[in-house]
């Protein structure tokens, strides 16, 4: 019996050993550095985007930013301008073929390559399910499943041709395990967590390597740009104050720093938490039961009623808790970040 102990630990330490090896050898073999590539960022004129564009810029890439709203793309590339590599704005609504065309045609005129993509352009629509319409499904499928569909096949010929490039898809853990009152973004979100990870095994073949990352909460001022229905302000109220909380949400900076380290490591599937997400390790030892503590959540959430179907964004639904010291951190992120 002493024996087979022996055997059995040592051959446990072997394949752990073995594990982390490959693992780093895999990491080792996949890095690149951020200097000089060109890398197109979706949805980057305020929020996570525009963060992840700024510490690109900061190591030495030439950003291309694009986002719909010609305005608030103005404010973030000058926002930009100044850091060691150069930027482009480029208009462009991701569920539209025809706007992602120019945008890589841009690129390529612009700065010849496009070396990685990074796709994060997103909604965000809260309210019970019974607020939700079909338009608000197929708009949260359109935005996450279909623009990330549209941009790689926008790119894959030309990183094919080069025998290289990385692209990186935000999903959410909301893609993962659905949260109440989200559920036109959870869905979609799933969708791209799937789509991700089959293109990972698909492009590999060509010299693209898909990384799929998926955020928790993080503070980078969104709420005020999200949308709303049903009680509105209720719903405002509950999804801004924990957006702000360090308990549910990580520093928006911090959460770049690991998404961006995910696609140098090459990596196929992260999680990007927090140190206080206790919700995450919940739902890795005992997902049965994140599951159920869902339906919990569900019964302490606002019932329907308000403004119903219709839609307000957040800072159309202000109340004394949303500019409160429990916002205070969120508040902060949103200055920075382009969400006033």
């Amino acid at each position: 019996m002493n024996g087979l102990k022996k055997i059995l630990i040592a051959g446990t330490a072997t394949a752990v050993a073995a594990h982390f090896a490959g693992r780093y050898w895999l990491r080792q073999r996949r890095w690149f550095e951020w200097a000089d590539r060109t890398v197109i960022v979706t949805g980057s004129s305020r929020g996570l985007g525009l963060v992840l564009a700024r510490q690109l810029v900061d190591r030495g890439a030439n950003v291309v930013i694009c986002a719909r709203n010609a305005n608030d793309l103005a404010q973030a590339e000058e926002s930009l301008s100044g850091g060691w590599g150069d930027v482009l704005a480029v208009p462009c609504d991701v569920t539209k073929p025809e706007d992602v065309h120019s945008l890589v045609q841009q690129t390529l005129t612009e700065f010849g390559r496009v070396d990685i993509l990074i796709n994060n352009a997103g909604i965000i629509e809260v309210g019970p399910w019974e607020s939700m319409t079909e338009d608000d499904f197929q708009r949260s499928m359109a935005t996450h499943a279909w623009g990330v569909l549209n941009t790689t096949r926008a790119v894959a010929p030309t990183m094919k041709a080069g025998g290289w490039g990385r692209i990186l898809n935000v999903a959410s853990l909301g893609g993962k395990r659905a949260v109440p009152h989200m559920l036109p973004y959870a869905a979609s979100k799933f969708a791209v967590v799937g789509l991700s990870t089959g293109l990972r095994a698909e492009l590999a073949k060509d010299g693209i390597v898909v990384t799929t990352v998926s955020p928790g909460l993080m503070r980078t001022g969104s709420p005020r740009n999200a949308i709303f229905k049903g009680r509105h302000r209720e719903e405002y109220t509950w999804f801004s104050i924990g957006d702000s909380l360090p308990l549910f949400s990580m520093d928006a900076e911090k959460a770049a720093e690991q998404i961006l380290t995910a696609c140098q490591n090459g990596d196929a599937d992260v999680t990007i938490t927090g140190p206080l997400n206790f919700s995450e390790v919940l739902s890795r030892l005992a997902p049965n039961w994140a599951i159920e503590g869902m339906t919990v959540l569900d019964r302490m959430l606002p019932t329907m009623g308000g403004i119903g179907r219709r839609a307000a964004r957040g800072f159309q639904s202000q109340t004394e808790w949303t500019d409160s010291f429990l916002t205070m951190l969120s508040q902060r992120a949103a200055r920075r970040n382009n969400e006033l």
